[in-house]
């Protein structure tokens, strides 16, 4: 299966706290494929964990690596819009 790679950037002014990381997971988790989120340089954690994400201490301002497994190129992109909406705050 292809991993997909894309970027986003940390835009609430509360960095990814408890209700950003819990609508990704709710996302990840009803999209059926497996996601990976983490900074650049660093191992990247599931994203079906609010509490792996919590635990990455992600601030404002950062800019994370998202790594899609899907063969599915569109819905990959459409999944990490997503994610990127849920970082505006």
């Amino acid at each position: 299966m292809s991993a997909f790679e894309f970027t986003v950037n940390v835009i609430d002014p509360i960095g990814l706290h408890a209700r950003p990381a819990s609508q990704i997971v709710k996302l990840v988790k009803g999209s059926g494929v497996n996601v990976l989120i983490g900074r650049e340089g660093e191992n990247l954690v599931k994203a079906n964990s609010p509490l792996m994400l919590m635990a990455l201490k992600i601030k404002t301002g950062e800019t994370l690596k998202v790594s899609i497994e899907t063969p599915d190129e569109a819905h990959a992109a459409e999944l990490v819009a997503q994610v990127q909406e849920f970082l505006k705050g």
